[in-house]
């Protein structure tokens, strides 16, 4: 609980110093940060800029944490948008289940319900027309999951990985 609570505030100070600097300098626009192999999702613009250019750096592979709690079938339109794009390219998008001797209730269910949120063929073309997400054409996509303390299934990470040429 304390690492949970430590974790949001890093991230909140972080997120203020963020707007104070877009503030400061109104006219200016940011400059895209350098690639990261680990970027923490935050439903914002930012996350999407940061991922495009770790993606396009191209890294061989780039990890997505979550501060809050996800659970799959409520994956976040943002990150729906990136999958979409995976597979628009070619790309595989696996859900790998938490490691549990449990199995999960109706775990068939789990998985098609996440595989529906991004293969509607709208947002396919939204995707497709938008410059932004054609980097993660080029990689595939693990949507890992874990058990969270009351032992219900919740994204932990999404895994990009490079596709070979």
């Amino acid at each position: 609980m304390i690492k949970g609570t430590a974790q949001k505030l890093v991230f909140t100070a972080a997120l203020a110093l963020t707007l104070v600097a877009c503030e400061s300098n109104p006219g200016q626009t940011q400059s895209a940060a350098p690639p990261k192999a680990e970027i923490a999702f935050v439903d914002l613009q930012a996350f999407d800029r940061d991922l495009s250019g770790s993606l396009g750096a191209p890294l061989p592979k780039v990890d997505v944490a979550f501060y809050d709690r996800i659970v799959p079938s409520a994956l976040p339109e943002r990150l729906q948008h990136w999958m979409a794009s995976v597979e628009a390219g070619g790309g595989t998008v696996k859900v790998v289940p938490p490691k549990s001797s449990v199995t999960a209730k109706s775990p068939l269910l789990l998985l098609s319900a996440i595989s529906s949120l991004w293969s509607a063929s709208k947002m396919a073309k939204e995707v497709s027309a938008n410059a932004q997400f054609k980097a993660a054409q080029a990689y595939d996509a693990e949507i890992i999951l874990k058990q969270d303390g009351k032992g219900e299934s919740v994204v932990d990470k999404v895994v990009f990985t490079q596709r070979k040429k």
